[in-house]
């Protein structure tokens, strides 16, 4: 028998025992929805907002994994077997979706990785077996949350397009808090309203020093394909980060695009379960941290620009004349490519690549998101270094000649970057 790409893939994975409470079945679908749950309320909400959507042509499995860790405390084993039990009683007492659903339990992990992004790949995991068991050489895995809602359009729109654009190796969607929700404390509004304008602030600002590849990494609100996901070796089994981590891995594969058409609702709420992302920074502002009101300055994203502004100055020229180029950055950028080593790894890099086009696009495999992120990181502490989230926005909105009036608080900054979001180029 003749090994396909997912079998070869599957084959180097870690076997787990898993307790399938409703299994899928082997079918020609193509769309599988890939939901890690642990700890969590709110399951039922988002299979209800899939169920309201409207159908694709393609079918549809929706692959749940409850999961815990073998350190897990007996009250969230409790609710895990609550949340399994009202998924069961949901499913055979209403009228059947459009999609099938797979309910698999993941308990007692190793402590050491169990967390949301190995839920994860347990679930895109499965789907990838589920497509070699039917014989299907591709499919879409879409990364969703047990706390997100999504609005009607949201498998129509990543239908599209996939079809529309055959090249994709994956999209983002649009993405929104809800910021009005009424059932939201004042506190807890303007947390999250800083929250998702620090993430949009953080895109547009790497955007515009001229990072190729910038855009929002969240868990909830990605599709990939199949193939491209077993390519990049699938989903990582970190904590927290591991969309980050994931789509900045994928992205070197080239070829993605952004959906603005549908909207995915990520909760707006505190949790304990990841050491960092949207519920840990919530948490964080809850018991008094005001981190959220801080941010790398624009200044120190201008610093990148002649970095990015020409890559392929690094093929054409030679190694004698980088030292003039290096010499006219800002001091705190040449500390960091001394001490990263990257003038010898773009050479490096140079001897390895036949022409320039080979050379560009490498070279965001080694000056990338967590190259300009570690240097934001370092930048944090030398003086101005960090600033006002509110002023720091208004400076972009301002270099990207967005025009704006009158005072600008959180709430009317946060607007504006979603409309940019919406309508730029990117």
């Amino acid at each position: 028998m003749i090994k396909t790409k997912f079998r070869f893939y599957l084959e180097r994975q870690q076997p787990l025992v898993l307790s399938s409470h409703l299994p899928a079945k082997a079918y020609g679908g193509t769309f599988f929805v890939t939901i890690p749950c642990h700890d969590e309320p709110n399951l039922l909400d988002s299979l209800r907002s899939l169920a309201d959507c409207t159908p694709p042509s393609s079918e549809v499995t929706i692959i749940v994994v409850v999961n815990s860790s073998d350190q897990a405390s007996g009250e969230v084993v409790f609710r895990n077997n609550e949340t399994i039990l009202s998924v069961l009683e949901w499913w055979d007492n209403q009228p059947r979706p459009f999609f099938q659903l797979c309910l698999l339990e993941a308990s007692s992990l190793p402590s050491k990785w169990a967390g949301v992004g190995w839920a994860r790949k347990i679930a895109m995991d499965e789907a990838v077996r589920l497509l070699d068991i039917s014989g299907r050489n591709e499919g879409i895995l879409i990364a969703f949350d047990a706390d997100s809602l999504v609005t009607r359009n949201y498998f129509t729109a990543i239908e599209t397009a996939f079809s529309d654009n055959p090249r994709y190796n994956f999209v983002t969607l649009n993405f929104s808090h809800p910021v009005d929700d009424p059932t939201l404390s004042p506190s807890l509004r303007e947390g999250i309203i800083l929250y998702e304008l620090y993430l949009r602030y953080l895109k547009n600002a790497m955007q515009w020093c001229g990072y190729s590849h910038a855009m929002h990494t969240i868990g909830s609100s990605f599709a990939v394909k199949a193939t491209a996901y077993v390519k990049q070796g699938g989903m990582n089994r970190r904590q927290a980060g591991e969309d980050f981590h994931f789509l900045h891995k994928i992205v070197l594969l080239g070829d993605y695009g952004v959906i603005r058409e549908a909207t995915v609702y990520p909760a707006a709420r505190i949790s304990h379960r990841v050491p960092f992302g949207t519920g840990a920074a919530l948490k964080k502002w809850e018991e008094g941290d005001k981190e959220l009101y801080s941010v790398y300055t624009l200044r120190t994203f201008e610093t990148l620009q002649p970095l990015f502004c020409d890559p392929g100055y690094f093929f054409s020229t030679q190694w004698n004349e980088w030292r003039d180029f290096f010499g006219r950055l800002d001091p705190r950028l040449q500390d960091y490519i001394t001490t990263t080593g990257t003038p010898e790894r773009l050479n490096e890099l140079k001897n390895n690549c036949s022409d320039i086009s080979t050379f560009m696009k490498r070279f965001y495999h080694l000056v990338n998101a967590f190259w300009i992120i570690q240097y934001l990181n370092q930048c944090e502490t030398s003086e101005g270094g960090k600033g006002s989230l509110i002023e720091e926005s208004v400076n972009l909105l301002a270099a990207l000649k967005v025009e704006t009036s009158g005072e600008m608080s959180p709430r009317k900054l946060l607007e504006i970057f979603r409309k940019l979001d919406l309508t730029c180029n990117c």
